[in-house]
């Protein structure tokens, strides 16, 4: 598959996590291994009088692009399982649309090294390092 295949592929198969989100895959590619995710925070996403999104949808927001680069960057079906997520918080996310970008720093293979780069209008306000288990999905 060509990246624009693996792109209509990752928008194809929504999980229900990434429906309440708002997630919807933007960019792949797979030399150097990137991908850019756009999200929708929702008012529901909020504390503060609806001001500020809360931590946890952010940490969900830098840890799904990570996921799904890896799912797009093989061929057969893979479950990428998190082992950890260190999360930098720079800025107050707000509701509306963020997007993400997530790169591999190194693969090997069972396990990668990622890491996740959180806008919203051009504002970096969250970054994510991650070690992620690679898990074939057996048929």
């Amino acid at each position: 598959m060509n990246d624009a295949e693996i792109l209509n592929k990752l928008n194809s198969h929504s999980a229900p996590c990434g429906e309440t989100l708002g997630l919807r895959c933007i960019r792949f590619q797979s030399e150097p291994p990137e991908i850019e995710i756009e999200f929708e925070a929702k008012y529901e996403f909020t504390h503060s009088e609806g001001q500020v999104v809360q931590g946890g949808f952010v940490a969900a927001m830098l840890d799904a692009p990570m996921a799904h680069l890896l799912m797009g960057l093989y061929e057969e079906p893979i479950t990428p399982m998190t082992l950890d997520i260190n999360v930098s918080y720079l800025a107050p996310s707000k509701p509306g649309k963020l997007n993400c970008v997530a790169e591999v720093v190194q693969r090997g293979k069972s396990t990668a090294f990622m890491s996740s780069r959180l806008y919203q209008q051009e504002k970096l306000v969250a970054t994510a390092t991650s070690t992620v288990k690679i898990v074939p999905i057996k048929s």
